[in-house]
């Protein structure tokens, strides 16, 4: 049995601490398995546990969409990134 491993992907607001959790292994080929994977948003105790990439981006898309229809109505705030790349 291979041990396992964990990658820790945090996004967003520090003080949400959003963070999806990966926990995978290798396959006796060398192969990456994921054997799970965590999705904790908003300081969440429980996370919402998916067994495979399909179901986490199903799960983003249904939301993605209720949040696309709850907050038509307000106006969008873009911030303009400044990139130091281009000599000014």
């Amino acid at each position: 049995m291979t041990p396992q491993h964990v990658y820790v992907f945090s996004f967003g607001k520090h003080e949400l601490n959003n963070r999806v959790i990966i926990r995978y292994s290798h396959t006796w080929t060398g192969r990456l398995k994921i054997n799970e994977i965590d999705l904790r948003l908003h300081k969440q105790h429980n996370p919402r546990i998916f067994d495979t990439e399909a179901q986490l981006v199903n799960y983003l898309e249904r939301h993605l969409e209720s949040n696309i229809l709850k907050y038509a109505d307000e106006p969008a705030e873009y911030h303009k990134v400044s990139s130091s790349d281009d000599g000014e």
